[in-house]
């Protein structure tokens, strides 16, 4: 590639004017050598007037007017530029993407011929006491599983193995059934804020009033650990809001404990009762009096003292 015309321009009047001048002589300017681009390159750009450098193929025809002006030159077509090497980097990745796609068709046949030989697989690796086990185990042993403490639905439930947990179902476990803390597999998904796990066992018929050694039910807990979403679903099962444990509290009692305003909020709009009071003789009011006086304890006795009578504030 070398440099062929150069053109150096000042404010036309009109393109006919451009095309009447009379024709000069110009000067040659020194040859400079660029790599194969068929793109302008612009040396100045000062004021009015500016010049521009055309690098052109040598090999392509090229039209061209000759003028007092210059060399007038039709502008580069495009081919050849960096917007057609984009065009096929594009080009290639769609087939990629289609060659990707092809696989996972590929790995859905797939899927059952590698269940069968990994069965197989298995099956050698296995020795005659470990074989022995797996032909009197075709279904889950629910009494080789599981110990007092950790029970195998309570375990599914913390984990959303939500598919394992309906085959033991299936099976005939009890959904209510609980370990050695009375936790029942709904106790565990609200202590591990497992909504997708709550929702799923109270439609399967888990009972939300089960209570644990220490007499916490289900929604104790939901409160305990702030599950504003799983609160409401307990309420909507129609739980007792006043329930009480082995000491007389309530959720109310717990939400002032734990300084949670909106879960407390929600309590009393649904007839929590804010006076009664646990074994110790305190009120819901009386626990958020007893961390002294700092904001989030006036805050909460202002939510006491006027609901439920006034919910607009």
């Amino acid at each position: 590639m070398v440099v062929s015309s150069w053109i150096t321009t000042t404010k036309f009047s009109s393109i006919h004017h451009f095309l009447q001048s009379s024709p000069v002589v110009p000067t040659p300017l020194p040859t400079l050598s660029f790599p194969a681009r068929n793109k302008g390159v612009n040396l100045s750009n000062s004021g009015r007037s500016f010049s521009r450098l055309f690098v052109v193929n040598s090999s392509s025809p090229t039209a061209s007017l000759n003028t007092h002006q210059g060399i007038w030159e039709d502008p580069d077509d495009g081919s050849g530029s960096e917007y057609d090497e984009e065009e096929e980097v594009e080009e290639n990745d769609e087939t990629g993407f289609q060659e990707g796609n092809d696989v996972g068709v590929v790995d859905k046949y797939t899927g059952n011929q590698y269940e069968e030989d990994l069965v197989k697989e298995v099956e050698q690796l296995l020795g005659p006491e470990e074989k022995a086990i797996l032909q009197q185990n075709s279904s889950p042993n629910l009494s080789k599983i599981s110990t007092a403490k950790w029970k195998p639905l309570q375990t599914l439930a913390l984990s959303l193995q939500i598919p394992f947990m309906d085959k033991l179902l299936e099976d005939g476990l009890d959904i209510d059934e609980v370990d050695k803390d009375a936790h029942t597999a709904l106790h565990k998904a609200i202590i591990g804020k497992k909504e997708a796990v709550i929702s799923h066992l109270l439609r399967k018929g888990a009972s939300p009033h089960v209570k644990d050694k220490d007499g916490a039910a289900p929604l104790h807990y939901a409160v305990h650990v702030g599950a504003m979403q799983t609160v409401k679903l307990l309420l909507k099962y129609n739980v007792d809001v006043n329930v009480t444990d082995r000491d007389g509290w309530t959720p109310l009692h717990i939400a002032v404990q734990s300084r949670n305003r909106d879960v407390a909020k929600v309590l009393l709009i649904n007839g929590a009762d804010k006076t009664r009071k646990n074994k110790d003789g305190k009120t819901a009011l009386d626990l958020s009096l007893c961390y002294g006086k700092d904001f989030k304890s006036y805050d909460l006795a202002k939510l006491l003292k006027i609901l439920p009578v006034d919910r607009d504030f």
